[in-house]
């Protein structure tokens, strides 16, 4: 079965990603000081987007001297007069986000690190097998609902640790194919009195050393391989259901 790397070096150029974002951007900031500490050359970030202008990530991005672009989403769709969440609207307002700016056409990887709007068709037919995202708790769980924060969902359901999942974010699921787990969290000394300091402790010690590792020791170093089915490979053997586990 043919196997192609989800991204592949051209001329040597670095891979260019794009972040998505539309709060406070923690996550995009792990992903820079991962950079920087690290001192990667072969990936470029190319644009930081939102879809809220105003959000703390959005002004982050800006003090640090990196492109931004943001499309209010809430005064496009009252623009439309048409609801936010059906596939034509997202379609148009997706298409309003690819048309706005030729970095698009620039970008190896689209990375969302807390985007909270669903993608549509359009988007995803343009960046095939080319966007992840992260789960704060291990999407191979069935017990698992939309809506419902996936630490109290670990604690209701009597786990013993929960972990962070990175994957390819694909159209009609609610996770695509697991790339990467982060460590074990115990969850011993926790519960839904103190949920808030659960989920600090998920985004500093899990979140920011997960998605960056995926960008930048998986996906940049061209490890990472997808086949027709919609498998993935690292380093050409097959990932299970888990992905990597770090």
């Amino acid at each position: 079965m043919t196997k192609i790397p989800v991204f592949r070096k051209s001329n040597n150029k670095p891979m260019t990603i794009g972040i998505f974002l539309s709060g406070t951007g923690t996550n995009f900031e792990a992903i820079i000081n991962y950079l920087e500490e690290n001192n990667i050359n072969n990936v470029k970030i190319n644009f930081v987007f939102s879809n809220v202008p105003d959000c703390l990530g959005i002004k982050n991005a800006e003090d640090r001297g990196f492109k931004t672009f943001s499309i209010n989403s809430r005064n496009f769709f009252e623009k439309l007069g048409k609801p936010p969440d059906d596939e034509q609207t997202r379609k148009e307002y997706d298409m309003e986000v690819l048309n706005t700016r030729s970095e698009f056409m620039e970008t190896d990887l689209i990375v969302l690190a807390g985007y909270r709007r669903k993608f549509s068709r359009i988007f995803y037919n343009s960046f095939n097998n080319k966007i992840i995202n992260m789960y704060p708790g291990d999407i191979t769980r069935d017990y698992l609902v939309t809506g419902k924060p996936a630490s109290i969902q670990a604690l209701q359901n009597n786990d013993d640790e929960i972990k962070c999942t990175v994957y390819i974010d694909r159209e009609n699921t609610s996770f695509g194919k697991a790339i990467l787990q982060s460590i074990p969290l115990k969850l011993e000394c926790y519960n839904e009195a103190n949920i808030s300091e659960l989920d600090n402790e998920i985004r500093e010690k899990l979140e920011w050393t997960t998605l960056p590792y995926a960008i930048f020791e998986i996906i940049a170093k061209e490890r990472l391989l997808i086949d027709e089915m919609g498998n993935l490979y690292l380093d050409e053997v097959l990932l299970n259901e888990t992905g990597m586990q770090l």
